[in-house]
């Protein structure tokens, strides 16, 4: 199984550019959201998104945290438990996520 391979390269001088790529996916804003709130753990993330399939979450976590937004820990303990927290690069995206938010809500 290949994943999505990007047809044209992002344009290194085009800031927007660059941001939409590392927070465009189907659930990567919502996934971002809660992140901001909490940390979570994929079951929770599951939880909040149920029309979202597990391979799909867990493709776009993987991403986001090669992209350096969030950061996976896996804790030494039975059950295995992974929490998911936003870091210090992703908790930039705070007052974007406000702003956005803000216009959504005036849209109809």
């Amino acid at each position: 199984m290949s994943s999505y391979q990007r047809k044209t390269p992002i344009k290194s001088d085009c800031s927007i550019e660059k941001a939409l790529h590392v927070i465009s996916g189907k659930w990567k804003p919502a996934i971002l959201s809660g992140l901001l709130k909490n940390n979570l753990r994929l079951r929770d993330i599951e939880k909040g998104l149920p029309e979202a399939s597990k391979r799909a979450l867990t493709q776009q976590l993987k991403e986001m945290i090669d992209d350096g937004l969030i950061q996976k820990e896996d804790f030494n303990q039975f059950p295995k438990k992974t929490e998911y927290s936003i870091t210090d690069l992703g908790i930039q995206l705070s007052p974007v996520f406000k702003s956005l938010t803000a216009f959504g809500d005036l849209l109809k």
